[in-house]
């Protein structure tokens, strides 16, 4: 069984709409890995190709969300990781169906985090990418 954080329920009670539009689903951490993993189903509104294509943009919004939910999970909700730069690598399409993404931290300062994550479709990588992101302290 999966425990959160009061911070955690508080965010994932309060989770900004994009979220839903993405098909976000569940997310764990897993302590031995230290990778942070989030599940999607984008859904045939995020398609173009008749529906069989989910769009690059919606992607990268998935992509950018679970490296942005790993720096706010390893800040207990303190900081607001803001993206200053995000590549991404589409390697395959990405259909309207579950996909699996996972985050890892590749060096956290006291203002900056740079990270990296993997998007995985019936267990077959379709994208990746790395985001450099300024860390804002939330105001209480």
């Amino acid at each position: 069984m999966k425990t959160l954080s009061p911070a955690m329920s508080v965010f994932l009670s309060q989770k900004p709409e994009f979220l839903q539009l993405l098909g976000f689903k569940d997310y764990w951490f897993d302590e031995a890995t230290q990778t942070y993993h989030c599940t999607f189903e984008p859904s045939v509104a995020l398609t173009h190709s008749n529906g069989t294509i989910v769009q690059g943009g919606f992607i990268a919004g998935m992509l950018d969300s679970v490296m942005a939910q790993y720096v706010l999970h390893a800040h207990d909700f303190t900081v607001n990781p803001l993206t200053l730069n995000l590549d991404i690598t589409y390697l395959l399409s990405c259909r309207p169906a579950p996909v699996e993404l996972r985050s890892k931290v590749l060096k956290m300062g006291k203002s900056i985090a740079f990270t990296s994550a993997e998007m995985f479709q019936d267990g077959v990588l379709i994208a990746t990418a790395s985001a450099t992101n300024k860390l804002v302290k939330i105001k209480n």
